[in-house]
């Protein structure tokens, strides 16, 4: 029997306690919907939240009862417990260490506490990567900056649902001559700011539907072209999608899991001129903008239907797309490997 447990930071209240299925249900995406799909494949799949894994003494013992074959850590403040309990405290060593690496730590950290806090995560990035016996990560980016420091990270994508799968329903109705919408976290860092600029300078038929938690710093921008939905159910918000002449991705940054559920409408996505690079052709199969200024290159999508159909192809022959249950079975199929 194959054995993955997951060591997460999340203060996820029903993180630790629920089974593979209630996890899909709450958050069917990342590592709750591989672990789902892993279940499915044959593995016994175990979950440590904050609760947990901020204790090396708590986490030894549950690594002591689970024995797991992999510990899949996600998140920067724990990623290095695993380690340090496989060599101080655990009776159970026979696991491999895996780490998630999604985010630039340092980058993060840094805007959320400053030069100080960017510094200890760049830091502790370097550690996590360096000491883990495999990372995996959907970054390009990502993965050159592990190579500078001789780690080979294993790439695999963030996965997202076929549409004819997805339950689209709901009242919200787009009202533009052109619609573009953002769907998902507006922090700082994601550089929302810059979209919601842009729309000021753009013809009111032009509109820009923001959905998930809405953010106080953006409120100044909301106008007759800058419409922030709030959370929506998913129904909701795939109906909100449905609806969308264009999608933006704003955050400096070549993996987002919006990207790829953007991806499965087939319409042209608008991004950072950064590095998206690794993961888009700007100007063949996305259009993304230089210091993030959006408007011009809403206005030449907006007038140029011939202009969106071929991104919109461009995107569908050049980048794959595939399910959460594909995307279990790549994470298969590479721990497969590393239990040799």
């Amino acid at each position: 029997m194959k054995r993955i447990l997951y060591v997460s930071s999340t203060r996820r209240p029903w993180f630790e306690s629920q089974s593979c299925d209630e996890h899909f249900r709450n958050a069917p995406y990342s590592i709750d919907a591989i672990g789902y799909n892993l279940e499915k494949l044959g593995w016994t799949v175990g979950w440590c939240g904050w609760k947990t894994s901020k204790s090396p003494r708590l986490l030894a013992k549950k690594i002591d009862e689970f024995k797991p074959d992999i510990i899949y850590t996600y998140g920067s403040t724990v990623a290095l417990h695993p380690l340090f309990c496989r060599r101080f405290l655990c009776k159970h060593k026979a696991f491999k260490v895996v780490h998630g690496w999604d985010d630039h730590y340092g980058r993060i950290w840094g805007d959320l506490f400053g030069w100080p806090g960017k510094v200890l995560m760049n830091w502790m990035e370097k550690r996590i990567v360096k000491n883990s016996d495999a990372v995996v990560t959907l970054s390009y980016e990502l993965q050159k900056i592990g190579r500078k420091w001789g780690v080979e990270c294993k790439y695999i994508p963030n996965g997202a649902e076929p549409i004819e799968k997805l339950i689209v329903k709901g009242d919200i109705k787009l009202e533009g001559r052109f619609n573009i919408v953002y769907t998902g976290d507006k922090a700082k860092w994601k550089r929302t700011a810059d979209i919601c600029a842009a729309m000021a300078k753009l013809p009111k038929d032009i509109k820009l539907y923001l959905t998930g938690q809405n953010e106080a710093y953006l409120s100044k921008y909301e106008s007759d072209n800058c419409i922030f939905l709030g959370w929506l159910s998913k129904e909701e918000q795939f109906n909100v999608m449905s609806q969308a002449d264009a999608f933006v991705c704003t955050s400096d940054q070549d993996c987002n899991a919006k990207l790829q559920e953007y991806l499965r409408w087939k319409k042209p996505i608008l991004g950072f001129d950064g590095e998206a690079n690794n993961f888009f052709k700007n100007g063949e199969n996305a259009l993304l903008a230089k210091n993030g200024d959006y408007a011009p290159l809403i206005e030449k999508l907006a007038s140029d239907p011939t202009l969106c159909q071929r991104l919109s192809e461009n995107a569908a022959r050049d980048i794959p797309v595939y399910s959460w249950a594909e995307i279990a079975q790549q994470f298969d199929e590479y721990f497969a490997g590393l239990m040799i």
